[in-house]
């Protein structure tokens, strides 16, 4: 049976780079009928925080994304890993390590003037049984190192094809820290072999890691898992995505008001080659394969995400849309209205004050400023708004349009400015029968002030 992982380190909000990892790892086990693990990886003791995990887990919940097991967390299975080091250090396979900070420091800056990467020499790896013993009997701390297999490291990666990596790309790499905390690497490993994983989706980024890993699987007797790495989200930079293009987290966009669907189906296509865009979750699945991701990074588009976000929010029922916003029933018919061109839920509800407020915005009264409509035409709009009955956009435009020397579209513009105080917004022909009369006027007095005291 096909069985996947998804393993986040606490240490901050769910990026949206990690989200994707998440999302393919779930399609993948939902098309496979497989299981899809949720492990937290906080071996990280000082910068794990339970308020990130809390926070990861409800970003999942929120995007849809539901874990079979779990959540399992590394630093509940620390005693697990201490045997396996105890077995490798008993087998010879693995060794204490003495050197200190500054003597690694120094070696490594060595090796960067000799234009070599930095790698360990292997020093205590020599030691004898009485020099471990001498330096334990005086108290110097140590680290436990794996004995590099050397050899050449060549696997198949479901994405990307044959991977391989020369006889020393590496070295004797630490698998237990200072204060028998397990490495990322051996705590990964020693989980992927325990659990059963059988392909590993994760970001290209970890490429690197893979033959440590592979070399443990290989020390255990074990068969490695598949390993598909996924090319990474980048900004308009070229560089992946960061904090320096403004919202990266999950927790950003769900604060902008994206909402959940509409972000899980970019992320469920970003990369991929797909006959369709818009698809659920149930779709996103079915059509899910490994061999359509793409090999190369993917740009984050958030005009694409806006996209997105705009189909959604047109098909959300108005009741699901109003409990996003958090407003009652009665806000239904503006709703139904601002729906139909708010690129976010933010937007649509910062539309709400042409409802509420007779304010103008700066560049609804800079552009009136330019159309220049005499105060003739602005006090006659306000005549059509005197009744009870709001009359309709049309009937304003084609009374006004004879004599007035103003073409349709700029009485149009004009009226849209007066009605709601912007340039742009909801379609205009909805909005006399929404925006109270009241509103209205005091927004044309408002104007007409302002234009009378320039």
């Amino acid at each position: 049976m096909v069985k996947v992982r998804f393993a986040p380190s606490p240490t901050g909000h769910l990026h949206v780079g990690n989200a994707k990892v998440a999302l393919l790892n779930y399609l993948f086990a939902r098309d496979q009928g497989g299981v899809f693990v949720l492990r937290i990886e906080d071996t990280d003791l000082e910068r794990s925080d339970t308020s990130y995990e809390m926070s990861i887990l409800d970003d999942l919940k929120w995007l849809g994304i539901r874990w079979d097991e779990g959540p399992l967390r590394q630093t509940e299975r620390f005693e697990i890993y201490r045997s396996y080091v105890k077995d490798l250090h008993d087998e010879g396979a693995a060794y204490k390590c003495f050197c200190s900070q500054d003597e690694l420091e120094r070696a490594r800056e060595a090796s960067l003037k000799k234009g070599e990467a930095p790698r360990y020499s292997g020093v205590c790896r020599k030691l004898t049984e009485n020099e471990v013993s001498g330096q334990e009997a005086s108290g110097k701390p140590y680290v436990v190192r794996f004995k590099s297999l050397n050899k050449p490291i060549t696997f198949i990666d479901s994405i990307h094809g044959a991977i391989q990596f020369p006889r020393d790309h590496v070295d004797d790499f630490i698998i237990m820290k200072h204060g028998s905390t397990p490495s990322y690497n051996f705590a990964a490993t020693i989980d992927d072999m325990l659990m059963d994983i059988t392909h590993v989706i994760r970001g290209a980024d970890h490429v690197s890691n893979t033959p440590k890993q592979i070399m443990l699987f290989e020390v255990f007797g074990k068969t490695p898992p598949q390993y598909g790495h996924l090319s990474l989200l980048i900004g308009e930079d070229k560089k992946p995505l960061s904090k320096r293009q403004s919202a990266t987290r999950v927790k950003d966009f769900r604060e902008m008001g994206i909402l959940p669907e509409a972000l899980r189906n970019y992320l469920g296509t970003i990369g991929r080659s797909v006959k369709k865009e818009s698809m659920d979750m149930k779709e996103l699945a079915e059509t899910f394969s490994l061999t359509s991701l793409s090999r190369t990074d993917s740009f984050f588009d958030m005009e694409k995400l806006f996209w997105f976000n705009k189909e959604y929010i047109k098909q959300t029922p108005l009741d699901d849309l109003l409990t996003y916003l958090g407003l009652p029933g009665q806000y239904s018919d503006r709703i139904a209205v601002l729906r139909e061109n708010s690129a976010t839920l933010n937007e649509m509800k910062g539309y709400l004050d042409i409802f509420e407020r007779a304010d103008m915005s700066e560049e609804g009264m800079a552009h009136l400023s330019q159309l220049a409509p005499p105060d003739s035409l602005v006090t006659a709009i306000a005549g059509f708004f005197a009744e009870t009955v709001s009359p309709s956009v049309e009937s304003i435009v084609n009374a006004l349009a004879e004599g007035s020397g103003f073409k349709k579209k700029d009485l149009y513009m004009i009226l849209r400015i007066l009605l709601t105080g912007r340039k742009s917004g909801p379609p205009l022909k909805e909005l006399p029968k929404l925006i109270p009369n009241d509103i209205v006027k005091a927004r044309i007095d408002r104007y007409l002030d302002a234009t009378r005291k320039s």
